[in-house]
């Protein structure tokens, strides 16, 4: 299996949220920012963009640790509050929750790194952070989730492991002029996360990036494929 072997630290992450419900437009929302400072971050929801509007018309409320303060002031103090949300390292099992974002064994990246690569999913919300590349420089390796697969993919598409799939901007998309596209032996099969996709353009504009599968999954109708990105 690939790893990453380039680790990106980024300055930046994004909190996304997306509807819960059955049936219910999975979009990925941008809600807030949790930004480094030194040793520890500072949080603030973004309540004055588009995205944070939308949110709240699909049902969005608060992102629990901050429900006491949803305005766009900076809470410092905040990279606790998204630890918890990572299994301790000295867990047994630290080394397969590492291996399931292609991480290596020996992962050298600062907290904050481990929180943009592996998204602190929970299973009981729908929230996930999402790293800002807008200062990212060549080399570095990073590991997305194609959106949209669910409407891209049949039984025909078949994908292996370390597959090259290619991106590709999408203008004239109805829904977002700023999507990628994710080809997989000439066929759609997805799009670049929208919280990444603008600064995703500026990689694809100023070096060389490389796309492959890493792993696809279906389960109970849901189908889930990941792909190890290289910036060069």
């Amino acid at each position: 299996m690939s790893t990453i072997e380039n680790i990106f630290e980024p300055s930046r992450l994004l909190l996304v949220w997306h509807h819960s419900q059955p049936g219910a437009p999975r979009h990925r929302r941008v809600v807030g920012e949790l930004v480094r400072q030194g040793e520890d971050a500072s949080f603030r929801y973004l309540k004055d963009t588009d995205d944070f509007q939308a949110a709240l018309e699909e049902g969005f409320y608060e992102f629990p640790a901050f429900a006491d303060n949803v305005s766009s002031e900076r809470q410092s103090g905040a990279l606790d509050v998204f630890m918890r949300r990572l299994p301790p390292r000295k867990r047994e099992d630290f080394r397969e929750y590492l291996a399931q974002y292609a991480l290596p064994a020996n992962f050298s990246g600062s907290t904050f790194s481990l929180l943009g690569y592996t998204g602190a999913r929970l299973a009981s919300d729908t929230f996930e952070l999402c790293p800002d590349l807008s200062d990212a420089k060549a080399p570095l390796d990073f590991v997305i989730e194609a959106s949209g697969t669910q409407y891209h993919t049949t039984a025909e598409n078949i994908f292996s492991e370390d597959d090259e799939v290619f991106f590709e901007p999408d203008p004239q998309n109805p829904h977002d002029s700023k999507a990628i596209k994710i080809i997989h032996k000439g066929v759609v099969v997805g799009f670049v996360n929208k919280a990444l996709s603008i600064s995703f353009h500026r990689l694809l504009e100023t070096g060389t990036v490389e796309g492959s599968v890493l792993r696809f999954t279906e389960r109970k109708g849901k189908s889930r494929l990941l792909i190890l990105v290289r910036y060069l």
